[in-house]
């Protein structure tokens, strides 16, 4: 009865070790998906962006000329 007892407590502390040890491992590379997913959308923002301010850049600078050209016509 005593060896019974010893082994049903030893396989239940066993059981109780492999499902906590198991979680950690899944964190972690969670933790590393999430970080690579973050940053590969950092990049596309930033290749997204980077054109839009070019052309903003470009839009703005035609506007100034534009109304520079205006203002010469003027006087």
């Amino acid at each position: 009865m005593r060896f019974s007892r010893s082994v049903l407590i030893a396989v239940a502390a066993a059981m109780l070790l492999c499902s906590c040890s198991s979680g950690n491992d899944d964190e972690k590379k969670k933790g590393k998906i999430e970080a690579m997913t973050e940053q590969a959308g950092q990049e596309a923002v930033r290749a997204i962006k980077t054109p839009i301010e070019k052309a903003q850049t470009v839009v703005d600078k035609e506007a100034q000329r534009a109304k520079e050209m205006e203002e010469r016509k003027q006087e």
